[in-house]
């Protein structure tokens, strides 16, 4: 499966998968999850519905303080797996620039779009579901889409709206209400 970057979660973790201190590739192997979250006083809080994150590795070029720098970027990936009751979507390999994607990863908030009642029908039958927080009157969801696409909340039904010339850029854009 192939993923274009369009945004990330609020929450960035690392975490270092060598612990020897005499192993000079050690500092090259670390992995960084990104998940959702919402303010909760000042700090941002995992507030988990559907707990998920989407990881990257050092190795691969990726470092959360230049993750702008891969926005609009094709991964390859695997897709979402669950394992322990976990989402997870591991973007493995850089693919070249200006490779076509077959599925879109969006950041959606409540702030953006409005609030989503998860208890209907709120994406299509293509989209999953990687990471879903929710709490203080806030939302914060991760979600894996395909073209045309689309998530519904109470501001209406926003569809991933991909550039003809640059496949791997889209937009969510409000359909209807």
């Amino acid at each position: 499966m192939l993923v274009a970057v369009q945004s990330f979660g609020s929450i960035w973790t690392e975490r270092r998968a060598s612990t020897d201190v005499n192993d000079a590739n050690s500092a090259r192997r670390r992995a960084f999850y990104n998940t959702t979250g919402v303010m909760a006083g000042s700090k941002l809080q995992c507030r988990s519905c559907v707990y998920g994150y989407v990881r990257l590795d050092e190795c691969s070029g990726f470092h959360p303080s230049s993750a702008n720098r891969v926005i609009h970027r094709v991964y390859e990936s695997e897709g979402v797996s669950v394992s322990s009751g976990r989402n997870k979507l591991f973007l493995q390999q850089l693919t070249p620039a200006g490779t076509r994607p077959d599925v879109y990863l969006f950041r959606v908030g409540s702030a953006d779009i409005g609030w989503i009642d998860r208890r209907g029908s709120w994406t299509c039958s293509g989209a999953q579901v990687v990471s879903f927080s929710e709490g203080n009157g806030q939302q914060e969801a991760l979600l894996i889409m395909p073209a045309f696409g689309w998530v519904r909340s109470e501001r209406g039904t926003y569809c991933v709206d991909p550039r003809g010339d640059q496949p791997w850029v889209a937009v969510l854009s409000c359909a209807a209400k």
